[in-house]
């Protein structure tokens, strides 16, 4: 999406997205065409990040001492935490824009946020769609924090995509990541199980799909599942169904345990031993 010539304060400041993978790769070429000031950084080398030039900043310290506004796109609490808390550049600052871009559990973004100084912006942005939907800068985003900080961020979400969504205050966009995850995963479990097992039932892909397309069975995941990189791929712990299932313990972890259902929590259980398992498909 392009850029309004009345831009807010916001697309004027340095901006940094952490976490340089699958998402944050294309999200930050969509910052640098749209001819924001921005820089990215990663934990891995270097010579992935050619393309970027020396709009890649390798050395952590230097990428936090240049940026106010970060994008935390990181895998996990784990690399969330060595990202933001163990990080003597950023906790040094007088001022900075936290936007968690993460999929991450509730109960942790609330004690994160108690870490980070009370100067800070921090703002839950988790964000929905496939790679496809990060280059072309039409992501659905679930916003939680005060209005006015989230007016503030509006028109640096609306460059990347195309449903900034303000849920409430801070926490409530994670919450509704969490419960859409779930939607979502049970159904990337669903589909691939059926597909796992069209030839028994005399059927191709094409005859399954077309049909799931058009009527009740109707998902994303089978809407996009031609055109997703990750469609077909077998659980590890580092690729998107790995990332799926974290999402779903993060989800799990998030839960009430007040109004507990052995039977549901047994079925929530099964989703992520299933796509542990998940059946392959050719």
């Amino acid at each position: 999406m392009s850029i309004t010539n009345k831009q807010s304060n916001i697309l004027n400041q340095n901006i940094g997205i952490a976490g340089c993978g699958e998402m944050g790769y294309p999200m930050l070429k969509v910052l640098l065409q749209n001819d924001i000031n921005a820089t990215g950084h990663d934990v891995k080398a270097i010579e992935n990040f050619k393309y970027f030039g020396n709009k890649y900043i390798p050395s952590k310290s230097e990428f936090f001492l240049k940026n106010d506004v970060i994008l935390s796109i990181v895998r996990d609490t784990i690399e969330t935490e060595n990202l933001l808390i163990n990080n003597k550049e950023l906790l040094s600052k007088k001022n900075a824009t936290i936007l968690i871009c993460s999929t991450l559990p509730t109960t942790y973004i609330s004690e994160l946020k108690k870490k980070l100084p009370k100067n800070f912006t921090v703002i839950d942005t988790p964000m929905s769609g496939s790679t496809i939907k990060a280059q072309e800068g039409t992501l659905t985003f679930m916003v939680g924090g005060n209005e006015n900080e989230v007016q503030n961020v509006m028109p640096l979400l609306n460059i990347l995509g195309d449903n900034i969504l303000h849920i409430g205050e801070f926490g409530k966009g994670m919450s509704v990541k969490l419960l859409n995850n779930f939607i979502a995963v049970s159904s990337v479990l669903a589909t691939r199980n059926v597909l796992s097992q069209i030839n028994d039932f005399g059927l191709t892909k094409k005859q399954l799909l077309d049909v799931v397309k058009c009527s009740t069975g109707d998902n994303w995941f089978a809407q996009n599942y031609d055109t997703l990189n990750w469609s077909k791929e077998n659980f590890e712990k580092t690729n998107t169904i790995g990332i799926l299932e974290k999402d779903l313990l993060s989800y799990i972890e998030s839960k009430s345990k007040k109004n507990t259902n052995s039977a549901l929590d047994h079925y929530e259980n099964s989703i992520v031993n299933g796509l542990k398992n998940i059946p392959k498909v050719n």
